[in-house]
């Protein structure tokens, strides 16, 4: 029972690309799944940043009612972007 070395050669690439194959598939799904981690928390991130944009420009605007709440606001930086939109007084 000698065996052909062609056949071997043949089955030793055979069995280098299935391993190669295999390889590259778990590589996929890895990096499938790292990105989709990454977007749920980029959307998390956006979300996050709307929702203090929003509160922040609701602050601006009752800080236009209720002007007590403007040391409030100096202290986390929003003081000086009312006095910028504001329209000049007559």
């Amino acid at each position: 029972m000698n065996r052909d070395p062609v056949t071997t050669a043949l089955a030793v690439i055979l069995l280098l690309s299935v391993t190669a194959t295999a390889g590259l598939c778990y590589w996929f799904l890895q990096c499938t799944r790292q990105n989709q981690i990454a977007q749920a928390e980029w959307a998390i991130l956006n979300r996050n940043r709307t929702v203090l944009q929003s509160l922040a420009n609701e602050t601006v605007e009752y800080s236009k009612r209720n002007p007590a709440i403007l040391p409030v606001m100096e202290g986390f930086g929003l003081r000086a972007r009312v006095e910028t939109n504001s329209a000049p007084a007559k």
